[in-house]
């Protein structure tokens, strides 16, 4: 570090700013978060957890129609089959976001404020 110290003193002040901004854009570009990238994962993900709802919903649905054919029990078994396909659906939901939380870089810290 000490031939850059003195490279840098050697510099006239122009040039030592020019370097420094140099210096800090590429960190500012190395640190830049990909947005475009992130929106269609965000959206990708949204559908995600939509179809694992419904597909839910509808599975419980399905299964409560067929005990309600065979049982002759109308409309009990599509009731209780709703009612545990909304319930695994919201399960299915709140495991995959815990999921996504785990893996997912949640951003940058929020610098300290100094309110009082």
């Amino acid at each position: 570090m000490p031939d850059t110290e003195e490279h840098m003193q050697n510099l006239s002040d122009t040039e030592r700013l020019d370097e420094l901004s140099k210096k800090l854009n590429a960190k500012r570009q190395s640190l830049a978060p990909e947005t475009s990238h992130a929106s269609n994962s965000r959206m990708a993900e949204g559908f995600k957890y939509a179809s694992e709802f419904s597909a839910a919903v509808l599975v419980g649905a399905a299964l409560g129609y067929a005990v309600d054919k065979g049982l002759n029990s109308s409309p009990w078994g599509l009731l209780i089959g709703l009612l545990l396909g909304l319930g695994g659906g919201v399960i299915n939901i709140i495991r995959a976001a815990q999921e996504t939380l785990a893996t997912e870089d949640l951003g940058q810290d929020l610098p300290e404020t100094n309110e009082e």
